[in-house]
């Protein structure tokens, strides 16, 4: 993901509804999403795009993926049977909120919405299922043309349900200021030890910024570096939506904030929240040395203003040791709702919009999207892709084998709301050095009472 999608990873928190009662009433049987076959009640739809053939059948599609309009339009051109009708609903959660409101009303809801994979639990959970199961269309067939971890987010580790088309993914990788490191002499790390020493050489050379950041607003960045410990804080699963398991006070969390509790400690990272303009200018003037964080960052730093092209250069993550998996941050699908006029039509379009090399061409490259499509990855075009911004680097050496590597993790219905806790935690323990211990056992203690309260069964 680009820019956009950054911007929503800071917004969304603020934006997303969180109970069961918001999806449909109090925990129940998690019954199924309606089916509908009504062709012609989009026929005086709105759009935000121009639909040229006229007399054809619409489907509505809510969506802020950059260039979303040029992949409508080759959709559009290229089909006779159905036609997009495009609108930006909002970004993230202001299309959430939205979405959430059109449940409640019962109406208004568009037939295909972008939902990050991190959203579409809260709309499975609860009494009615408000996507629909893409796996009676026989969907479960295009397994394989995605990634593991990207299918992993659609199923929401289902074995027999299937809630999105997945579109793109957000390898977790590490930006570094080359010139930074090649002015003092250190070495670019590679796992997180070597990390903690660049920082101290760093600074014993002279270098008057900081290793790093640690933001306090930096929700799924941390569910990444926990992952990396095979600490997969929450368990959800699509199959049974009135239950989650949550576990942060575990050895592998415990690490990771000691990790960066002592790194603040030492004057080594800094502890300013992530896009906001003190970070803009760290960032722009050199003053974080690197930046661990999913590659579509890459969107967001070259479009602020006065940033310099060739001083970034784009490496693995650190690792923890040989065994630490390859993780994510972010990424999206096409879900179909419950209130699409025609379900089948709905489904057509939310598998076919990015299933020509065309259309993810331009997501690719006018849209900046990482993509989860196995053709795309494997193809020697994606692969030889160079960023001017970046040194000419071909960065998908670098994300690919990460892409291909990451198996997924699960998030909570109320993921808006456990996002706002754990920063609340983390900053107590990172920024003011608090008990790792204590926080961590209150957290989840503040996160199990939460479900129970919204009629979750924590297991």
């Amino acid at each position: 993901m680009n820019k956009t999608t950054k911007a929503f990873a800071v917004l969304a928190a603020a934006t997303m509804s969180i109970s069961i009662a918001a999806c449909g009433g109090g925990a129940g049987n998690g019954g199924t999403a309606a089916v509908h076959s009504d062709k012609t009640a989009n026929d005086n739809a709105e759009c935000q795009n121009t639909v040229k053939k006229k007399g054809v059948q619409k489907v509505t599609v809510w969506a802020w993926y950059p260039s979303i309009e040029k992949v409508v339009d080759q959709y559009n051109e290229t089909h006779d049977d159905l036609q997009v009708c495009w609108t930006n609903a909002g970004q993230g959660g202001a299309e959430y909120t939205k979405f959430n409101n059109t449940i409640k009303a019962k109406t208004g809801a568009a037939d295909v919405v972008q939902l990050e994979y991190e959203a579409m639990p809260q709309f499975v959970a609860g009494k009615d299922k408000h996507l629909v199961d893409l796996k009676q269309f026989g969907f479960d067939k295009y397994k394989d043309d995605y990634t593991e971890g990207a299918w992993n987010g659609v199923t929401m580790n289902s074995d027999n349900g299937i809630y999105g088309v997945p579109v793109d993914l957000g390898p977790f990788v590490m930006y570094v200021r080359q010139d930074v490191f090649d002015k003092y002499k250190v070495k670019v790390p590679t796992t997180w030890d070597e990390f903690a020493q660049a920082g101290r050489d760093l600074k014993a050379a002279g270098y008057d910024g900081y290793l790093s950041d640690w933001a306090p607003n930096g929700t799924a960045v941390n569910l990444a570096l926990f992952a990396q410990k095979d600490a997969n804080v929450y368990k959800y699963s699509a199959s049974a939506p009135d239950k989650v398991g949550i576990d942060f006070n575990s050895k592998g969390v415990q690490e990771v904030m000691k990790f960066w509790q002592g790194l603040v400690k030492e004057g080594l990272v800094d502890t300013t929240d992530a896009n906001t303009t003190d970070w803009n200018t760290n960032m722009l003037a050199g003053k974080y040395a690197c930046y661990v964080q999913a590659s579509w960052l890459t969107g967001y730093i070259q479009g602020l203003d006065g940033s310099d092209k060739g001083n970034f250069r784009m490496y693995k993550a650190p690792v923890w040791d040989d065994s630490t998996p390859d993780v994510n941050q972010g990424g999206s699908a096409w879900a179909v709702t419950d209130q699409a006029k025609d379900t089948e039509a709905a489904y057509k379009v939310a598998r076919e919009l990015f299933s020509s090399k065309e259309a993810q061409q331009i997501g690719v490259t006018d849209g900046g999207l990482f993509p989860a499509w196995t053709d795309m990855l494997e193809s020697d075009t994606f692969k030889n892709m160079t960023d001017a911004f970046l040194g000419g680097q071909k960065i998908n050496e670098v994300t690919i084998p990460v892409a291909e590597g990451y198996k997924g993790y699960a998030f909570l219905p109320f993921q808006t709301y456990a996002y706002d806790e754990q920063m609340k935690a983390f900053s107590k323990i990172v920024k003011e050095g608090g008990s790792i211990e204590d926080n961590l056992s209150a957290l989840d203690t503040t996160l199990d009472s939460y479900a129970k309260q919204q009629g979750f069964t924590v297991e």
